[in-house]
């Protein structure tokens, strides 16, 4: 029997990151925005935003990822990359400063960036 309710081919993992958005704002300055991610895997990661984001919206982000250094020792990496909104919930805007969850698809990573990626999420399935 097929699933057809679930779609995903990488691994998520819950990870509460910090996540920069950087937002075009047309002709006035572009603005960045921060916000924490609820979970992430190598094909994409899903947030919480006060801000709703219509499906099919590109976005440019910032994922800071935790990645093995020296030792024991975690070190920072903030990897930059683009992508497309594939869901939100709820489905339409709403007026009353609701909190949306919005689920994106990675169309870029900067070099070495799914390396990374992929270096903090076997991080985190290591640890559990």
């Amino acid at each position: 029997m097929v699933d057809h309710g679930e779609r995903r081919r990488s691994q998520r993992v819950d990870a509460q990151l910090r996540l920069q958005l950087y937002l075009d704002q047309g002709d006035k300055k572009d603005e960045t925005t921060e916000l924490e991610t609820i979970n992430i895997s190598t094909s994409g990661v899903y947030f919480r935003s006060t801000h709703f984001f219509a499906p099919m919206t590109k976005l440019a982000m910032g994922l800071e990822l935790s990645v093995p250094g020296n030792g024991d020792e975690k070190s920072l990496a903030l990897v930059q990359c683009h992508g497309l909104v594939v869901r939100t919930q709820p489905e339409e805007e709403q007026k009353d400063g609701t909190e949306y969850e919005v689920a994106v698809f990675f169309t870029w990573l900067e070099p070495d960036g799914q390396r990374i990626l992929e270096e903090h999420i076997s991080m985190v399935l290591t640890a559990d």
